[in-house]
């Protein structure tokens, strides 16, 4: 029983390529050796920015493969069929017998038996699977042939202590590997796994994303406790972090006080989305001016936790910024810009969409017994949010930022409201509003959508769906569903 330990090191592969690429690797590592009915005791890939490991326990040494009897042609066929038939199996004619069967005499060989070297059935197998990987994203790079997620620099590949012997393009295989990634003149010979994984471990490498992954929320839940905080549940942004970084550090920081002052949204989106953050709640469910950031290495001198302070006040002095100038701009005034914004080819301006929702919110107001009034200056002004700078910076907040403005500027309530919600519910599980105005305003866009695409023939297919129409009427089912509300849809979509 031997193990095979296979390593690819290359410049880092960004992180959201890397589950796939070890999910992917290890599953046709699976394939092939069922395929040669090779079973092995443990099977594993991980994967850091720079390498990606994949280790078979207790393969066998060497496979029997049976002899086994392969029927030709008929006797009386034409020549050229027994010709082929001779070609393709790469056999001669005096290796054939005849036989009878219930379908007449036919032409026969029996194969020898013969063992095969696990060893080398990898070796021919691993380039061939290298070279059928596809990449969302690759690339070329030198003179190389080669395609990779980043430049392939060594592939490291042992079977029972012995170096698996292959070339992949330009990449003859060894039993080394780059051992600093930022210094590659410092290689180191490996013959297994354990020896691999401990050595890294005592340079502070986590090799295994998931010993990582529990590292990490380790030292998030020590900080927090600590400190009496907590954070989001964030799964996503986890497994981000996870695959940036291989000798995780996880350092507290803080910015001014002063940008609380900003919506929260901003703050989380900032730091979530273009930062890779992780900010803090109080007990009581307040954002906090701290933050958690995940880096790559011991921050001895402080200069990390500094660096990543000056970057998010610099983004959120940007974003304070455009929240003091655009709070300001009347919402009214503001409706005639959108004019300048292209709703979809076919179906004009932004101001046009607002124009026709204004005319169907009237129309499902008196359905649901609201002020028409109040929903006909919802909708007027529901999409005025998209002339501002806060949303040029952050688009995923359209609507939510709205909302925001029509509150500073002393609109309803239930307006403001019915603006920041308009969008929901935003996929299947999401909530869905509950308001009679945000439902209105809600079901009053979807609707609106749903009919002005299919009016200009743009209909979703059984495989294709890029305007989302199925996720919009799906939309408009939940919310009228879920809130018992008695809407004559058919009517209001013809």
């Amino acid at each position: 029983m031997s193990e095979f330990f296979l390593e690819l090191f290359s410049e880092e592969i960004p992180a959201g390529l890397q589950r796939n690429l070890r999910e992917k690797i290890l599953d046709e590592f699976r394939k092939f050796f069922l395929d040669k009915s090779i079973a092995s005791k443990k099977n594993f890939s991980l994967s850091t920015p720079n390498r990606l490991v994949v280790v078979f326990e207790g393969l066998e040494n060497q496979i029997k493969i049976k002899s086994e009897v392969i029927k030709g042609p008929k006797t009386n066929a034409p020549e050229q069929a027994l010709e082929g038939f001779v070609r393709s199996n790469k056999i001669e004619k005096k290796d054939l017998y005849k036989d009878n069967t219930e379908k007449g005499e036919f032409y026969f060989f029996k194969t020898k038996s013969k063992v095969l070297k696990t060893q080398d059935l990898i070796a021919e197998f691993v380039p061939k699977l290298l070279d059928n990987y596809q990449w969302k994203k690759s690339m070329k790079w030198g003179e190389f042939d080669l395609k990779w997620g980043r430049p392939l620099k060594s592939i490291l590949s042992v079977f029972g202590n012995k170096i698996v012997n292959f070339k992949f393009h330009h990449i003859t295989s060894s039993n080394t590997t780059f051992i600093d990634k930022d210094f590659e003149d410092k290689k180191k010979i490996f013959k297994d796994f354990k020896t691999y994984e401990k050595f890294f471990q005592n340079q502070g490498v986590i090799i295994d994303q998931n010993k990582r992954e529990n590292f990490i929320k380790r030292e998030f839940e020590k900080i927090l406790r600590n400190k009496k905080l907590k954070i989001e549940e964030n799964q996503r942004l986890v497994d981000e972090v996870v695959d940036l970084v291989e000798n995780p550090n996880v350092l507290l920081c803080k910015f001014d006080k002063r940008f609380l002052s900003i919506p929260k949204e901003i703050l989380t989106l900032t730091m979530q989305s273009h930062q890779k953050y992780f900010p803090t709640f109080d007990e009581k469910n307040k954002i906090t001016n701290e933050f958690l950031i995940v880096v790559n290495k011991k921050d001895q001198k402080g200069l990390i936790r500094l660096g990543n302070e000056r970057v998010v006040e610099a983004r959120l002095s940007d974003a304070e910024f455009f929240w003091n100038k655009d709070k300001t701009q009347n919402l009214v005034k503001k409706v005639s810009e959108l004019k300048s914004i292209n709703f979809f080819k076919g179906l004009g301006t932004y101001f046009d969409k607002v124009q026709r929702m204004r005319k169907l919110g009237g129309m499902i107001s008196d359905e649901l017994i609201i002020s028409k009034e109040k929903i006909e200056l919802a909708t007027s002004i529901c999409k005025t949010d998209l002339t501002s700078g806060l949303i040029g910076e952050f688009p995923e907040l359209q609507g939510i930022m709205g909302g925001y403005f029509s509150t500073q500027q002393g609109f309803d309530k239930d307006i403001s409201l019915s603006i920041s919600e308009q969008y929901l519910p935003v996929g299947l599980n999401s909530k869905v509003p509950k308001k009679p105005f945000s439902v209105a305003l809600s079901v009053t866009d979807k609707i609106d959508t749903l009919v002005g695409f299919f009016g200009i023939n743009e209909k979703p297919s059984s495989s294709k769906d890029p305007f989302a129409l199925r996720r919009t009427a799906l939309g408009i089912i939940r919310t009228v569903v879920e809130n018992r509300k008695d809407l004559k849809v058919n009517d209001l979509l013809s």
